[in-house]
């Protein structure tokens, strides 16, 4: 065999650009020179799934006149081997997991099929009520254990294999499948996560210096977590440390939680807080069960009416809101039912409009208005309670047990119950909510029950309304409107307990003020396009033995306006606080306006206030703040403050780099001056070692991909692929399916990420695991000649000395490849006479420090049977042949962000 290997200095970096020409040969190879279709059945012809056997017409390939290049191989796609692959497994194009596939050899093809067993068929999910009598006798071998083709359980699916991206495409007629509500993911595809231990830190420094007085106060707050199968261990506490004073740490609350997803709720074990929805929450040391509204889809969280109507043909089912349309669908004649709508908010009836097939429409409303206690029909919320009353105002611990109950029984009705028992004390409470035309009205009446020794009133009641409502029309929206009413006698838990531990130290226990009357308004007021928005908010309150009424209120005006091609921003608003047991009134009136300077992505932002006060007199400030390098990592702000004739100053600055979070800050005024410092971040302790992130919410997820150092998380914040392969993404929606996405932009050359996507839905509170594959190794830009000088011909095959494929040439005899051993043998392969295959040995130079290069090598081969074996002498002959590569600059993936 003859080698022939030149070495030529490369001047400049190579980039590869998709040339006209090859354009050209993708349109011949694409359709332009198909000659035929074989496959020519309606199935085949109807479903995108079906490969069409296709013949290439070799015209417009590279290679010397009158050699033909055989090009069977490509009829239908690439050949599936048998074997076990790991796929990504899609129904009707959505994600169903990640599986384990058994390819069976198929005997009237050269392609494996796969084989749909027990747990593959459980993912289709099928309506078995929905096959026929064949595919449901199919349906039972396959649950017996056998093993079977998707076609035969379903006559008109399909499947289709990319052996390239390893993913399983399936295709079920819809009416074969059990009907999930929209955003529904099976619970047999939540991952539980890794075994992990996490800790996340917030550590500051502060130093400040008043007429000649100075102090200095440092602060530690630790989240740390610790997770073993489906058993999370949480506890939280804060380091405190003061120059002229005591350091103490303190323990906020330690517990153990698991989620029950057959109960769809979550299990709580130690110091947590008892649910809020009914009661008011409560510190508790013992346990808590509750509802999990995470774990429903999207489209059946909160409320939303359940539609139904009737279609007298096949007809179209819009429904919209305020004029934007939320849902569409088709139906068949006769009923028809849709209880998957997203919640839109507190109000704003639907219009239903239903088209005919023959264009006649008609039209219908559905009352729509929602208080926080409305449910959807169907759907129920329970939270159960048991333990000691964990508060740092009382002394003693009593013990109490809490259960609520809510439940929607239809578009109106939701009705609610809850209980509290604990140590000389009992309360019992009932309610409803209704979705009337009017808006949504909830009203509940809680009975209670105490033993306070010096009070007679230890019995009462306490009313509460609520009202909710949007008006098109006038573009009102009652977002929130409340009144409650509580007698003499009536205590909350927690009141009573301080007021028998009053009585037990000799205090009069009447002392302790409790809330008779509250009444509570928020009020959202459109003016039109670009005429901006009024607000109002507002509250008051009174006390049993206080005299007076606390009351406060803020009215406002916001509004956006286009000033020179930027978004100009200002509000104006004023506001009144009372406080009823002193007379105490402060009046405040606020104006503010922002505006960008410039219309660059990190154009600065300025913005400028005034506020005037009763009590303190004007008070102006006026900021500049921004943000600056690669993915907004470094923000500031510099402001100033003028206030009674003095003036102070200040600014502060953060960057958030992929492990932790810097920041620092400094101000000063007349006599007095202070200075910052802080950092952030958090530790993720796993199989892999310990990886460092820059923050960590309660369900994250570890990346890992080997060898792909500087790989960006494109759904995180800066997030990299650090040094080890690893990186934390940590912010996930749990019993969601959340895609995770690496940008290879700026790896390391001799690196290739085999994927770049997946999909993964975590349980809450987990740390999950996904690994990119990837393939490490030299990188050559091999540009192979046949003896006669000619390129190889487009499209040969190219193959190791141990028959594995090392990809394909491209025009020029041209192929870039990953992974080469320093030595071997290539063979290239067009067809199957032995003047359509050569082989050459090769042997790279040495790699230099950097990664961030590519090896280029041109050889001559000679023709011939495939080498299995280096010829002998193989050193010396390409010694002698001058044997050279060129090491060239990177490719366009290092390029930078």
């Amino acid at each position: 065999m003859r080698a022939n290997h030149q070495i030529r200095p490369s001047v400049a970096a190579t980039h590869f650009k998709l040339r006209p020409s090859c354009l050209f040969v993708m349109a011949a190879l694409g359709g332009w020179a198909v000659d035929a279709a074989a496959v020519d059945t309606p199935a085949a012809s109807a479903d995108h799934f079906e490969i069409a056997q296709v013949h290439f017409n070799d015209t417009l390939m590279m290679k010397p006149r009158g050699q033909r290049l055989d090009l069977d191989r490509f009829a239908k796609g690439n050949p599936v081997t048998p074997g076990d692959y790991t796929v990504d497994f899609y129904v009707n194009g959505q994600w169903n997991g990640r599986s384990s596939v058994r390819f069976a050899a198929d005997g009237e093809t050269d392609n494996a099929k796969p084989c749909f067993d027990r747990t593959l068929v459980a993912r289709l999910g099928l309506d078995d009520q929905a096959l026929t009598d064949a595919g449901r006798a199919e349906l039972v071998r396959v649950q017996a254990g056998e093993c079977t083709d998707v076609e035969k359980l379903v006559a008109d699916a399909k499947y289709e294999f990319d052996m390239g991206d390893l993913r399983l495409n399936v295709s079920i007629p819809q009416a074969a499948l059990l009907r999930n509500p929209r955003g529904y993911v099976s619970p047999a595809l939540w991952d539980g996560g890794v075994p992990s231990a996490t800790i996340k830190y917030n550590a500051n420094v502060f130093r400040s210096s008043s007429s000649g007085y100075e102090s200095t106060q440092g602060f530690l707050g630790l989240n740390a977590g610790v997770n073993i199968a489906n058993w999370h261990f949480r506890h939280n506490g804060t380091y405190t440390a003061q120059s002229q004073g005591d350091s103490r740490y303190q323990s906020l609350n330690t517990y153990v939680q698991r989620d029950l997803p057959a109960w769809r709720s979550q299990l709580k074990i130690g110091e947590t807080y008892t649910d809020g929805s009914l009661f008011d929450s409560v510190g508790l040391r013992g346990a808590t069960l509750e509802t999990d509204d995470r774990m429903l889809p999207d489209s059946m969280r909160g409320y939303a009416p359940v539609v139904r109507g009737v279609a007298s043909s096949n007809a179209h089912v819009a429904v919209s809101q305020n004029g934007a349309v939320l849902y569409e669908t088709n139906v068949a004649p006769g009923p028809f039912q849709i209880d998957d709508l997203y919640p839109t908010g507190y109000g704003g009836n639907l219009l239903v409009t239903v088209t005919e097939a023959d264009g006649r429409k008609h039209s219908f409303t559905v009352p729509y208005a929602a208080v926080a206690q409305s449910l959807r029909p169907g759907i129920a919320r329970y939270a159960f309670a048991v333990g000691q009353l964990r508060d740092s105002g009382l002394n003693s611990h009593p013990n109490f047990a809490q259960a609520t109950y809510q439940r929607g029984i239809n578009n109106v009705l939701t009705g609610y119950v809850g209980a509290i028992a604990a140590e000389n004390y009992l309360a019992g409470l009932v309610g409803a909510a209704f979705n009337t035309p009017i808006g949504a009205v909830a009203v509940d009446v809680t009975q209670a029950s105490a033993r306070i020794p010096g009070v007679s009133a230890t019995s009462g009641q306490s009313v509460r309304l609520s009202y909710s409502k949007s008006v098109e029309s006038t573009g009102t929206n009652i977002a929130v409107a409340a009144y409650r009413y509580s007698s003499r006698g009536y205590w909350t838990m927690r009141d009573a307990m301080t007021a028998r531990e009053r009585a037990a130290a000799g205090m009069d226990p009447n002392d302790a003020y409790r809330q008779r009357n509250q009444i509570q308004l928020t009020l959202n007021q459109t003016l039109g396009e670009g005429r901006g928005s009024l607000f109002a908010v507002g509250s008051t309150a009174s006390y049993w033995n206080r005299q007076g009424t606390t009351t406060q209120f803020q009215l406002g005006y916001n509004n956006n306006l286009r000033f020179k091609g930027l978004n100009l921003s200002y509000n104006l608003s004023v506001s009144r606080q009372r406080d009823g047991y002193t007379g105490s009134l402060n009046n405040q009136v606020y104006a503010n306006i922002t505006l960008p300077l410039g219309r660059q992505a990190y154009a600065p932002t300025l913005s400028a206030s005034v506020t005037h006060q009763n009590q303190g007199g004007m008070l102006g400030q006026m900021s500049l703040s921004g943000t600056a390098g690669k993915s907004n990592a470094f923000s500031y702000n510099v402001n100033a403050t003028s206030s009674g004739g003095a003036t102070s100053g200040g600014g502060n600055a953060q960057y958030r780099s992929p492990y932790a979070t810097f920041s620092g800050s400094a101000s000063g005024g007349s006599g007095y001056s202070s200075v910052s410092a802080g950092i952030s971040g958090a530790f993720v302790g796993h199989a892999g070692g310990v990886t460092l992130a820059n923050d960590l919410g309660d369900t994250v997820a570890i990346v890992e991909a080997k060898d792909a150092v500087g790989a960006r998380i494109t759904n995180g914040t800066d997030v990299r692929i650090d040094r080890r392969g690893y990186a934390v993404l940590p912010y996930l929606t749990p019993y969601q399916m959340n895609t995770v996405e690496l940008d290879p932009k700026g790896i390391p050359l001799d690196v290739e990420m085999l994927s770049t996507s997946q999909q993964i839905a975590p349980r809450a509170n987990s740390v999950v695991k996904l690994k990119f594959e990837t393939v490490s190794g030299r990188a050559a830009l091999l540009t192979m000649r046949q003896p006669n000088g000619a390129p190889v011909p487009f499209g040969s095959t190219v193959v190791d000395s141990s028959d594995k494929v090392v990809g394909a040439t491209g025009q020029g005899g041209q192929l870039f490849t990953r992974g080469l051993p320093e030595t071997g043998v290539l063979t290239a392969k067009w067809g199957k006479r032995s003047t359509e295959s050569c082989s050459f040995s090769y042997r790279l130079p040495v790699q230099t420090g950097t990664r961030d290069i590519y090896t280029r090598l041109e050889s001559t081969c000679d023709y011939g049977p495939p080498l299995n074996t280096k010829p002998s002498g193989t050193a010396t002959a390409l010694s002698d042949a001058h044997t050279e590569a060129t090491i060239t600059g990177s490719d366009s993936r290092s390029g930078k962000d």
